[in-house]
């Protein structure tokens, strides 16, 4: 399978460089890995036509990364191509699906239980920011009741970190729209 990897904007010595956390890798392994670079003269529509499914990807934003990730993510809506947003991706999404972001305390630079009809998982998060969806199905919430896992169609989120994980896991169905499994 070949996914699309997004990448955030790292500025060094007032100059711009696209960044992949190497926790991918391992997460991903076996699979072909396209990252992407942050740029706007791409052909978007071609790029989608060589991918099987996009993760955005979790870091800081950007506006030349948020050009970027908005375009292909279009493309792949149009071809109907399933998405996944972590962490930053899942807010961006549910930006663009309408749902509203808002901000939430005690989820920067910690683990909390998230709850996925009756079992608990622990999850890392590293956000300040909690999502009321407008669209789709919450999979997975806080104790708070706050999204942490939804999926819209062949668009998903979740704002932990699963490629940081000793033991990585995502909801059920977002890894039969990802991974078909």
């Amino acid at each position: 399978m070949n996914i699309g990897l997004t990448q955030r904007v790292l500025v060094h010595n007032q100059q711009a460089y696209d960044s992949i956390d190497q926790a991918w890798y391992r997460y991903l392994k076996g699979h072909t890995l396209s990252t992407i670079p942050n740029r706007t003269d791409q052909d978007f529509e071609q790029l989608a036509d060589t991918l099987d499914c996009l993760i955005i990807t979790g870091g800081d934003d950007s506006p030349l990364r948020r050009v970027t990730e908005l375009k292909i993510a279009t493309e792949m809506m149009k071809q109907q191509k399933p998405i996944l947003g972590v962490c930053h991706g899942s807010f961006l999404l549910q930006d663009v699906l309408g749902g509203t972001i808002e901000s939430v305390s005690g989820h920067y630079n910690t683990a909390h239980t998230v709850y996925y009809g009756n079992q608990e998982f622990t999850v890392n998060s590293h956000h300040t920011l909690s999502i009321k969806l407008s669209k789709g199905k919450t999979l997975a919430t806080d104790h708070d009741g706050n999204t942490e896992a939804w999926i819209n169609g062949t668009i998903a989120g979740v704002v932990w970190h699963p490629e940081r994980m000793e033991q990585s896991w995502v909801p059920d169905e977002i890894n039969t729209l990802i991974y078909g499994i």
